[in-house]
């Protein structure tokens, strides 16, 4: 009866990491120093001070090696924890730069104005099709300020549902234009992620989580 001869093999560990030619350990570096003490010219024997230089810069470099990869794992937990807070923020209001208003059900949403100083703010309610269809005035600070349009027309009578936006002219007590940006505040309904960092859609528009000036 014939039988199968047994052969065996060596194959590498599961999970274990691939060997790199061109990496040195710690192992490896005293294999080679004992190496070149065995081998050494007995009547030049290697300087002490050169082996403990070369111990001294193999260590450093170990633990270089050691800070670099917990800084890499602490900066993934960092971004890992800060994308999960980044979903609370759909659902939420949120202020962004715009000029939209939004009416709906005799609702509208939330209007601001980062001034660069105090003053009046003339504000002007356009329709869909750039036509004037309210106007006010409000006093403004330096700062956030709200504008918040109330959905009434010239004529007092609430408009109809639709989308609508501002422009706004700042004059100081001496006629001086200031300077002022408006600012929408709109429900994020969409997150997405670029480059791991986080993008919040808000009526159709994307913006940086680092544009968003309020969360409410």
């Amino acid at each position: 009866m014939e039988t199968s001869a047994i052969t065996s093999a060596t194959s590498p560990m599961v999970g274990a990491r691939p060997d790199d030619p061109n990496a040195m350990s710690s192992v490896d570096f005293m294999h080679l120093l004992v190496t070149e003490l065995q081998n050494q010219d007995p009547l030049e024997p290697m300087s002490t001070t050169e082996m403990a230089d070369q111990l001294s810069s193999m260590t450093m470099n170990e633990q270089l090696s050691e800070m670099a990869a917990s800084l890499d794992e602490q900066l993934r937990m960092s971004q890992s924890i800060n994308n999960t807070a980044m979903l609370g923020l759909v659902g939420r209001d949120v202020t962004v730069a715009g000029d939209e208003v939004h009416l709906a059900d005799g609702g509208v949403t939330g209007s601001m104005l980062n001034a660069s100083g105090a003053g009046t703010a003339e504000v002007e309610v356009h329709d869909a099709n750039g036509g004037i269809v309210a106007r006010y005035n409000v006093a403004v600070d330096a700062g956030l300020n709200r504008i918040d349009w109330d959905g009434l027309g010239f004529d007092g009578e609430a408009l109809a549902d639709g989308e609508y936006s501002l422009s706004v002219t700042v004059n100081d007590g001496d006629g001086n234009e200031v300077a002022a940006e408006v600012l929408m505040t709109g429900s994020v309904d969409g997150l997405r992620y670029e480059q791991g960092v986080a993008v919040v859609n808000v009526f159709g528009h994307e913006y940086y989580v680092s544009d968003i000036y309020q969360v409410s």
